[in-house]
């Protein structure tokens, strides 16, 4: 009797053998409905958190080695070296003014306001380099671009256009075209 005992747990009879053989055969189900889901829920999740930035360019003349001169210098060019201590505005040869920084930091108002003064003394100069010192931030360097390429101007009562109100605020082209490169 043990031996029939033993038997009956060790038969590999057809049960155990369909059951498996029907697991392998039976077809994958793959469900596509919960993968859509999640899906959209992530695309709908990322585009509103998404930040939408607006990119321009900007056309700068960088200086090479072996450029040639295409022509003659022009007559007035500004140079605008930022420095740990503010700005100097120079002509290449000679100091025009220095800008201090106010509060320990950069004065870019008093940058646009000389720059709308060199301007007006040379009206037909639109070239000028932007020179910075090796261990100032990048950013006073845009900064720095974007106050003398262009300044809001309010113009007074006797120059104002004709059908434009006394003391309106007008957009004028400084230095438009601009160098970069690293302070002497």
């Amino acid at each position: 009797m043990p031996s029939n005992y033993t038997r009956s747990f060790a038969y590999d009879g057809p049960l155990m053998q369909s059951s498996y053989k029907t697991r392998l055969r039976k077809p994958v189900e793959l469900l596509l409905v919960p993968m859509i889901d999640i899906f959209t829920v992530l695309v709908t999740f990322l585009l509103m958190t998404a930040v939408f930035s607006r990119i321009t360019i900007l056309q700068l003349d960088l200086p090479s080695e072996n450029a040639t001169s295409a022509g003659a210098p022009p007559a007035f060019r500004l140079e605008v070296i930022v420095r740990h201590e503010g700005f100097e505005l120079t002509n290449g040869t000679q100091l025009i003014a220095t800008i201090p920084k106010v509060d320990g930091e950069y004065d870019f108002k008093a940058l646009t306001g000389m720059a709308v003064t060199l301007k007006r003394e040379y009206p037909d100069a639109k070239d000028a380099s932007v020179l910075l010192v090796r261990d100032v931030k990048y950013d006073y360097l845009i900064q720095s671009m974007d106050a003398i390429r262009s300044a809001e101007v309010t113009q007074p009562a006797d120059t104002a256009t004709p059908g434009a109100p006394a003391g309106a605020a007008t957009k004028m082209e400084l230095f438009t075209s601009i160098a970069v490169g690293e302070a002497p």
